[in-house]
């Protein structure tokens, strides 16, 4: 793989990562909003927050694989703090 390659699979990487925290931000926002302020049913929520963990998760261990000096930054460990209602909900 030529370095550009490997630049454009990295943006390509984080685009889709930014992405996907956004839906999992938003999901669980919903979630709690469907939950405990409308008491409503809030298993559609609750679904959508599993699948983009579950594809977060995957992203992010992409990203440390294409980029090892990811796991030492200070995104990286917000992130994965921010992963833990998911890792409560699994």
């Amino acid at each position: 793989m030529t370095g550009v390659d490997c630049l454009d699979t990295l943006r390509k990487i984080k685009l889709a990562i930014w992405a996907t925290r956004f839906a999992y931000i938003a999901f669980f926002s919903w979630q709690v909003v469907a939950f405990f302020v409308l008491g409503i049913n809030d298993g559609l929520p609750g679904l959508l927050f599993l699948l983009t963990g579950f594809l977060l998760f995957y992203l992010e261990k992409q990203l440390e694989k294409a980029n090892p000096k990811y796991a030492d930054t200070f995104s990286c460990t917000i992130w994965r703090f921010l992963l833990v209602p998911w890792f409560l909900v699994m």
